[in-house]
């Protein structure tokens, strides 16, 4: 019974402590854009929205960024160096049912679904110049 408890015991603070860890882990980049790549394995499957996580690859130097929002929508946006252009992006955008709206946002174009101007929607960026493209969905669940 001895034996039974000192196990127990140790177990349970083993929990505790991985706990704290973890909350800890989390918590800590709460207030943080976070940049990542594919090959960052926990990050790529924790914080890659789906629909960004599907989306063309237009050239083969890209990343990732996850804004937690912090007073605004939380978004999720795929950054390409070195495109040549965006169409497969607006393809894939016309696909998931969303259509570019007359208005936008500095240089961004603002992709929404028919008769949900307050729902989720996207902003598609390119610069020719650059060849910097971005796609960012706007979280407004």
């Amino acid at each position: 019974m001895l034996q039974f408890l000192k196990w127990g015991g140790l177990t349970i603070i083993a929990v505790l402590i991985l706990c704290w860890l973890f909350i800890w882990f989390v918590a800590s980049g709460v207030n943080e854009t976070i940049t990542y790549t594919e090959k960052d394995f926990f990050k790529y499957h924790t914080l890659t929205d789906k629909s960004i996580a599907q989306a063309p690859r237009i050239s083969d130097e890209y990343y990732f960024e996850s804004h937690p929002g912090d007073g605004y929508e939380p978004t999720n946006s795929i950054t390409f160096k070195g495109a040549t252009g965006i169409a497969p992006l607006k393809v894939y955008l016309k696909e998931l049912g969303y259509i570019r709206d007359r208005r936008s946002l500095g240089e961004k174009e603002i992709w929404l679904k028919p008769g949900q101007s307050s729902g989720n929607q996207f902003y598609l960026y390119f610069n020719a110049a650059t060849g910097d493209a971005e796609l960012t969905k706007v979280l407004n669940n």
